[in-house]
């Protein structure tokens, strides 16, 4: 009796007492955040929830936080450990077996009863349907595993809650729990100290050790397991210790993290692991479809089945535009349980990942039927290496050969691999034939490319592919980028699947072939800087083609008529001298760079245009004054286009006119109307005086103009960066839209403004940035105005004491980087001026109706404070009472970023 009751006093004290060790764990109280809100503790009925993720990454760590956090608010509670080997042990048992004896153990632990025996599997439903109970069941691997402890919500009592952690979300859904939370990675910073806890026992590295500590920890890939082991281990040793353990942790895995890893991989079919290799060795970081083009399979629906067991299982993540990845470790795993098929005849292993064992079997012509992939990064080669022509034909079954070279080492992209005229000869099978400048000039008269899904072979030495008319059903990626000896493309009437085909910086190239004209799968053309090129195909129309690019083809006068269906044309620096008119009719066209080309007169432009780039066309002298007709019209640049006299009138659709030293720029036709649009007309210095005003009394959000003076309609001006309000003249308690203009000094660069604004002379400011804009500043030849226009709302709900006793005056600063501000002025604008119904110049102030909701806002904050409400209350009203009665936005409006996409 005594025992027992001892025992119950020292599990209360050791249950009741705070953990050190959850109170650091990192970023633990984000987790409980989340979980808490899936859990709904205070609401009744049962509830089951799932944590999951990739293993190691902290789920058992949750879970036990949860646990110590909660479990006392529970008639009766459990964290039944390692679920998985409790089922799994017990090899002679059948299922009706397992699942008893797992019940028993369950019982016995949450009752605290050692020589429990049950008979029926209706034990837990009977002893806990009135039992308010925290159940934690850790790693589970197996439905079955569930359906023995947690088969039903009906055989636990109200408001008890059952957590269950697995690497697999599969499992979740089969059992229907709807509640789950999968455990991301921490950030790159909590992974550091992770990692500085184990190895320095504090959360930031040694100063000696940063370089190193940041290097090591990133080898553990943010895993919490890797990060705890790793730093564990680097504990205590020295530099010299450190820098000598960095070299042995790159290619090797630690024993403790590989136990670990290798259950998920253990329990996989052999289909799946077969895929996980793969995965591991050639294709993390590929999109889906690609890993489904090159994995060999019976269909493409089995490879995406196994996808998505591997992502379900937490092998893999799949992301929302398709690319997947494996963690760093587990593609460390992958490559172990390769190197592992035969340790000392890398010949005979599926896949050859390893420089030197690569480098070997090459020499040494050991390589064997078993290889699939060999990937040899060629920069980590020492020496020059002479391949046989006799090499790749004792390996017959070869998939994928991938000879690339990660690190330069001149421009000239000398490699050390060299084989024979006929060496790539015996490859039947090749999906994937990745070789970084390739040395010879031909491929093997023999060579056979029916398999070929991706032919890469970019800063080759190649003046000819093949001859004649090739199989090509299968090819759908052919990249021979920088291939400057290049001559001839081949002919490719037959590679009708084939989907992105890259030529760009062949500078030998002269004709892009007619055989193209049965590519209707094609997507993306790329021939920029084929600066012999002069001859493409017409009368064509690619069904497909959306993506279509010959930058600096300065010898290219035919303007490419090739698809209606182009998406993003980019012809900037070609001769092209004018636009046909079946561009108007272009229906799916957001984007021509025509920037740098010989056209005088620009008479046709696509209907559906979104943004046209004119920048630096000297010769141009006009734009089509239908351009006011073009309704989806975002963009236009005109930039140092220094003939331009006129701008039509554009439609309201356009955001953003960028008009840099445009030297002949008189005329505007038409206002702008759009309240976002961005104006710079930095240089333009012969812009008339009706340009200017169109400019002036317009709504916009940013614009930049010659001018030396703030306009009198900013009521409040001053010299120099900063300027002085006074209550008398403004209500500075109100919320309030802003419109500033700066002076800039001449002959210096616009390169963003920071503002500040005091609203309390004592307090911190609010914070604005204007940025320069998408393109390098110019140099500013004469003084500039920069006007903008944003809202300012308070950093921080207004304290009692500021309520009662509000500021009289405001300071706002104005810091422009590389500029010097001569003159700055601010004038405040109603907000419903914002909405468009009053105009710019007018009064400041705010409509009766607006006024008074602010009024009686601030007025409820000021009486909840008197009668003693707390802070939190004041800062709900504020902002919903406040800022919603008000309708204004708390985002400073800041310049667009997004401009044309040109390289």
């Amino acid at each position: 009796m005594i025992t027992e009751i001892t025992k119950d006093v020292v599990n209360k004290l050791l249950n009741t007492t705070p953990s050190k060790y959850y109170n650091d764990l990192v970023g633990i109280e984000a987790h409980i955040a989340k979980m808490e809100s899936l859990l709904c503790l205070e609401s009744e009925g049962v509830k089951i929830v799932g944590i999951w993720g990739p293993a190691g990454v902290g789920k058992t760590t949750i879970a036990r936080a949860l646990y110590k956090e909660y479990h006392e608010n529970f008639t009766l509670s459990i964290f039944m450990e390692n679920v998985r080997e409790s089922y799994n042990g017990e090899a002679y048992l059948d299922d009706f077996g397992l699942k008893l004896r797992l019940q028993q153990r369950f019982l016995s632990k949450l009752l605290d009863h050692k020589d429990l025996r049950i008979s029926d599997l209706d034990a837990i439903e009977e002893r806990l349907k009135n039992q308010k109970v925290l159940v934690i069941l850790d790693d589970v691997d197996n439905i079955e595993q569930l359906k023995a402890l947690a088969k039903e919500t009906q055989w636990f009592g109200n408001e008890s809650r059952i957590i269950v952690t697995t690497q697999n979300k599969q499992l979740l859904v089969s059992h229907h729990i709807h509640y789950m939370y999968k455990v991301a990675y921490p950030s790159k910073q909590e992974a550091l100290t992770i990692f500085c806890q184990h190895a320095f026992n504090q959360s930031s590295p040694s100063y000696n050790f940063k370089d190193l500590a940041i290097e090591i920890s990133a080898l553990a890939g943010h895993l919490p397991l890797g990060l705890r082991v790793l730093g564990s281990f680097m504990r205590g040793k020295s530099k010299e210790e450190w820098e000598f353990s960095l070299t042995t942790l790159k290619n090797r895995l630690d024993g403790e993290i590989e136990k670990v890893l290798k259950v998920g991989y253990n329990g996989l079919h052999k289909d799946d692991k077969a895929l996980f290799l793969h995965t591991a060795c050639l294709f993390s970081g590929h999109h889906k479809n690609y890993v489904k083009e090159m994995v060999i399979a019976n269909n493409d629906s089995d490879v995406s089945f196994g996808l998505k067991v591997l992502a379900d299982k937490s092998l893999i993540q799949i992301y929302e535009n398709g690319i997947v990845e494996m963690h760093s470790l587990l593609r460390q795993l992958g490559r172990e349980v390769v190197r592992e098929q035969s340790l000392y005849e890398p010949g005979k292993r599926q896949f050859l990942m390893n420089a030197r064992d690569t480098c070997g079997v090459l020499a040494n012509n050991t390589g064997t039927g078993t290889v699939l992939g060999i990937s040899l990064d060629m920069s980590e080669m020492k020496e020059e290496l002479h391949i046989s022509d006799k090499t790749f034909e004792v390996m017959p079954n070869l998939l994928y050969l991938d000879f690339y070279i990660s690190s330069p080492v001149d421009d000239k992209m000398n490699v050390k691999l060299l084989l024979p005229e006929e060496g790539l000869s015996y490859l039947p099978q090749l999906r994937l034939l990745q070789w970084d400048a390739y040395p010879l000039k031909f491929l093997p008269s023999s060579f056979r490319p029916q398999c070929l899904v991706e032919l890469n072979m970019s800063n080759s030495k190649l003046k000819q592919l093949w001859s004649g008319v090739q199989p090509l059903r299968s090819l759908k990626h052919m990249d021979l980028n920088n291939s400057r000896y290049l001559e001839i493309i081949p002919n490719l009437s037959e590679a009708t699947n084939l989907e992105s085909l890259d030529f760009g910086w062949c500078e030998s190239l002269v004709e892009l072939p007619s055989s193209i004209q049965n590519l209707h799968k094609l997507t993306w053309l790329e021939m920029s800087c084929c600066t012999s090129l002069e001859i493409i195909p017409t009368n064509i129309n690619l069904a497909s083609l959306s993506n279509l690019h010959f930058r600096h083809c300065t010898r290219l006068k035919t303007f490419p008529e090739i698809s209606t269906n182009i998406v993003y044309l980019k012809i900037k620096g070609t001769a092209i001298t004018e636009v046909p008119q079946s561009v108007r009719h272009w229906s799916r066209i957001l984007e021509i760079c025509m920037e740098k080309t010989n056209v005088k007169t620009l008479v046709h432009v696509p209907y559906a245009l979104d943004a046209l780039c004119l920048r630096n066309n000297k010769k141009l002298q006009s734009i089509p004054s239908y351009l006011k007709y073009l309704h989806w019209l975002r963009m236009i640049d005109i930039s140092f286009c220094i003939n331009i006299i006129s701008l039509p009138k554009l439609p309201e659709s356009v955001s953003s006119i960028t008009a840099l030293n445009c030297e002949s720029l008189q005329r505007i036709h038409g206002h702008f109307r759009n309240k976002s649009i961005h104006l710079n007309f930095t240089n333009c210095s012969k812009l008339d005086q009706k340009a200017q005003e169109k400019i002036h009394q317009s709504v916009y959000r940013v614009t930049r103009l010659p001018g030396e003076q703030v306009p009198e309609y900013f009521p409040h001006r001053n010299s120099g960066s900063s300027i002085l309000i006074h209550s008398d003249k403004v209500d500075l308690q109100k919320f309030s839209r802003f419109k500033v203009c700066l002076v800039l000094g001449a002959e210096t660069r616009f390169e963003g403004c920071n503002i500040e604004f005091y609203r309390h002379l004592l307090g911190k400011p609010t914070k604005y940035h204007v940025s320069k804009g998408f393109y390098i500043a110019p140099l500013l030849e004469w003084d500039h105005l920069c006007m903008c226009e944003f809202v300012l709302l308070p950093h921080d709900p207004p304290t009692q004491r500021e309520l009662l006793r509000p500021s009289k005056l405001m300071m706002v600063n104005f810091r422009c980087l590389g500029d010097e501000v001569k003159q700055c002025g601010i004038q405040f604008l109603e907000p419903n001026h914002y909405l468009g119904n009053s105009s710019i110049g007018g009064g400041s102030g705010s409509s009766s109706s607006s006024s008074s909701s602010s009024s009686s806002s601030i007025e409820e904050i000021i009486h909840a404070d008197r009668e003693g409400t707390s802070r939190n209350k004041s800062v709900r009203r504020w902002i919903t009472v406040g800022a919603k009665k008000v309708r204004l936005s708390f985002e400073c409006l800041k310049p667009c970023r997004k401009g044309f996409n040109i390289k």
